[in-house]
């Protein structure tokens, strides 16, 4: 049996394999989708032209066009993408204009990008765009996305994140969410700052949105198998084409096993992936003024997530020099009580996502009217060691269920380039919620060996947003937006039960700690002005004020006080910047510089509750600035190479901010034996941010044979130490050191034949580096990244 859900928030959900039944769904996953799309080219009416893997990648183009930000000046409307296909072996002479009349910042990484810079994990992302942190959350599948320093720490995973995913438009605002979802990605756009002005829900960093692949008129096939080291091994594939004269349909999945990179003392391994993912999207043109399109998804994930290694613990437990030894235990009585399996003692997952969609375009004389309705559901089953380390204390067992519904409706000026544009819109989302948390503490004096916190959350969010632009001289346009945002949720029967190990009974009565809300009604807006110097240079300037709701923590709840709301952040920013195209389009180089007022940053601090000691939980920091620049340069010296640069500076500053200490309230404890909370004055104390983040790339493509292409790439990544949120003013191993990645490829083409074949390399020099920290109290340790990895890549097209 699974842990009992809260009985307050009710959730009808699919029967499915638990984690004492760990049945692996994924491993044929690729064997079926070789199966599927083999036997493909008897079938095909036409293929995709010059689709091989391994081309000349297009730009990380970050002034490219997306409607959350853009307001286009003098570009036209943008071809539908529907054609586009992956990969493309002719070398583009000269940049793309994308994006380059917008007064914005935003970055996008093409599907070529993708495929070239190996990005084939969220984490991997944070390799090529500026000032862009994504890290896992300490022993958890769930990732957290910050952006330009703005982002919050969602251990909880029950709050909304200062930097919003999305897919297709749609908000992904439990950040697990995100799983399985990176294969067969037309791009990957990174906007800063807030939003919400322009659709979806407002946020203060701002959003990473994902643009799956359209279905396409032609037939299209495509299928690709990646084997690398640790015994990785990727199998992606994609089917599109017609279904009728009006209807197209797209059908894609990806396969992902192996690459476990860490090991126990005894040599055993741990981090093997084992996910599938499918896709699919349904176009209907109904006719030449509108469309629908249908879509859903479907993960699943039994994977282990990466475990820590233990720098420091206060139990004198070994501590080992090799970043890659983890250690994991489980106490057989934790494991009757949770009803899993005692004899696979390493921390797991035992997922589910899976969602629905359906977009609806109309075009009118006066303007276009478009609507998504979406449906997105979560069940995530997920056992944590929060010590790594071989004791059996210290692991926590996550229950979540969670469903999202959300509805969009859109009107908009038909012509973005008039003189006049406006858009405005209404969105509205629902979230249910019910979780467990599960927590062995029975290191700790004084305390209940398990501890069960289990509660339920109704939220509901409605967003409406309207932004105008005109431009009052031939050069000159003027911007101005408007937003405002109410943010319901409620806590629902916050429940506390303590447990015998020995017996499984619950010792006592639970204790109910009853129900909590947050509301939250803001408004947000910005006003701002573009001017085209010449064609192809152009500057802006933006002040923006933008929001974000506030919410709980609920983590091992044993005091009413910890369910106390934190209270809504606001951020006030300025941004200025410039694009250029130079040479003949030879080169672009666009930059920007930042700052931001924050009142009530929202972040991942740290409470007192004896006797279980520190524990995680949200506070506000009344007053904090950031500030920064970024630039983006993409060179074509000659035919067949590309040069591409990306620049992040930022820096963060807290200017009033009084907390718990941490690391002197452990300490105290461990020379005591007694739990005292030691407050410091933050006042004038560095956030500890990544200050500089750097990527470039090389990529050049020469003929072979008349009827063949050899690509070579050679890339690279820096990023700047950092200290971790909950770790503020701490130096020595609270922060990440620095570190500079190398990667490379070359791929040999066959455009005319439809295949390539590429051999790669990542982190090519095996540099010892971590992702990110955490801490169970007294135990402190680091998740860290990939080492050298070594691979194949062959890919089939149609």
């Amino acid at each position: 049996m699974r842990p009992p859900f809260s009985p307050a928030c009710p959730l009808r959900l699919p029967r499915r394999p638990s984690l004492r039944r760990r049945v692996s769904l994924n491993s044929t996953l690729g064997s079926i989708l070789a199966g599927l799309l083999l036997p493909l080219p008897a079938l095909a009416q036409g293929s995709a032209p010059g689709s091989v893997s391994g081309s000349v990648p297009g730009s990380i183009r970050g002034a490219a066009s997306k409607a959350a930000h853009a307001v286009p000046a003098r570009t036209p409307v943008p071809a539908p993408r529907a054609e586009a296909e992956a990969v493309t072996v002719s070398a583009r002479h000269g940049v793309t204009g994308a994006g380059q009349h917008n007064a914005h910042s935003e970055t996008v990484i093409s599907r070529q990008d993708l495929l070239n810079r190996n990005i084939r994990t969220m984490t991997d992302i944070q390799r090529v765009a500026p000032n862009l942190t994504i890290q896992p959350s300490f022993g958890s599948g769930a990732l957290n996305f910050t952006l330009r320093g703005v982002g919050l720490t969602d251990f909880t995973q029950n709050n909304t994140p200062s930097t919003m995913p999305y897919l297709d438009g749609v908000a992904l605002p439990v950040s697990i969410m995100t799983t399985g979802m990176m294969f067969d990605l037309d791009d990957i756009s990174i906007a800063p700052g807030p939003s919400g002005y322009t659709h979806g829900q407002a946020t203060t960093g701002g959003e990473i949105d994902f643009h799956s692949a359209d279905p396409t008129r032609r037939f299209h096939a495509g299928l690709t198998e990646d084997i690398a080291s640790y015994g990785r091994n990727r199998v992606e594939g994609y089917v599109s084409g017609p279904v009728s004269q009006s209807v197209s349909l797209r059908l894609s999945g990806q396969s992902l096993t192996g690459g476990g990179y860490q090991h126990n003392a005894a040599g055993q391994g741990f981090g093997n992936a084992d996910l599938g993912a499918l896709r699919a999207k349904l176009k209907w043109d109904i006719d030449s003024t509108s469309n629908l399109i249908i879509g859903g998804h479907w993960t699943t994930d039994q994977s282990e997530y990466a475990s820590g290694h233990n720098l420091y613990n206060s139990y004198h437990v070994p501590v080992t020099q090799d970043l890659y030894e983890t250690e994991w235990g489980l106490d057989p009585r934790f494991a009757k009580i949770l009803g899993i399996s005692a004899n696979d003692t390493r921390p797991r997952e035992d997922n589910l996502f899976w969602g629905a969609n359906a977009r609806y375009t109309k075009n009118f004389a006066w303007g276009r009217l478009s609507t998504i309705s979406a449906y997105e559901m979560v069940d995530e089953h997920e056992l944590t060691n929060q010590t790594d380390s071989i004791l059996a204390y210290g692991n926590m067992f996550r229950n979540n269920q969670t469903n999202v519904f959300s509805q969009e409706v859109r009107l908009e000026s038909i012509d973005p380039s008039a003189r006049f544009h406006w858009e405005g819109g209404l969105y509205y989302s629902r979230s249910r919620m019910a979780q467990n948390f599960w927590y062995d503490s029975s290191d700790r004096p004084g305390t209940t060996p398990l501890n069960e916190t289990r509660y339920g959350q109704d939220q509901q969010n409605f967003n409406q947003y309207l932004q105008l632009s005109y431009r009052i001289l031939p050069r000159l346009r003027i911007i101005g937006a408007l937003e405002h945002e109410s943010d319901d949720r409620q806590m629902l029967n916050v429940t506390s039960a303590n447990y015998n190990l020995n017996t499984g009974a619950v010792i006592g009565t639970p204790t109910n700690f009853g129900n909590s809300g947050a509301l939250t009604n803001q408004f947000g807006g910005r006003v701002g002005a573009q001017y085209q110097f010449t064609r192809n240079i152009m500057g802006y300037v933006m002040v923006s004020r933008g929001f974000k709701p506030g919410g709980f923590s609920a983590n091992i709840t044993q005091q009413a006080a910890q369910l106390r709301p934190f209270k809504p952040e606001q951020i006030l920013t300025y941004e200025g910047g410039f694009k250029t195209m130079l040479f003949d389009r030879r080169l672009r180089f666009n930059a920007a510089g930042f700052y931001y007022d924050y009142r009530d940053q929202q972040l991942l601090g740290t409470i007192l509750v004896p006797p279980y000691g520190v524990l995680g939980g949200y506070v506000n920091a009344p007053r904090s600035y950031i500030y920064g620049a970024e630039f983006d340069a993409e060179a074509h010296p000659f035919r067949g190479l590309v040069l591409t640069q990306n620049f992040g500076y930022q820096n963060g500053v807290y200017s009033q901010f009084q907390s718990l200490n941490r690391s002197a309230t452990t300490a105290h404890f461990a020379t005591t034996g007694v739990w005292q909370a030691i407050n410091t004055n933050y006042d004038g104390v560095n956030m500890g941010l990544a200050n500089l983040t750097l990527s470039g790339a090389a990529t050049y493509t020469w003929p072979v044979f008349r009827e063949y292409r050899m690509i070579f790439d050679a890339d690279y990544s820096y990023r700047g130490r950092q200290t971790q949120p909950q770790y503020i003013g701490q130096t020595g191993i609270y922060r990440s050191p620095a570190y500079f990645l190398v990667n490379s490829f070359l791929t040999f083409a066959a455009p005319r034949q439809h295949w390539s074949v590429t051999v790669y390399g990542q982190n090519l020099t095996d540099r010892r580096y971590w992702l990110s920290a955490g801490t169970q109290a007294t135990f402190y340790g680091v998740i860290p990244g990939l080492p050298r990895f070594v691979g194949g890549r062959i890919n089939f097209t149609y």
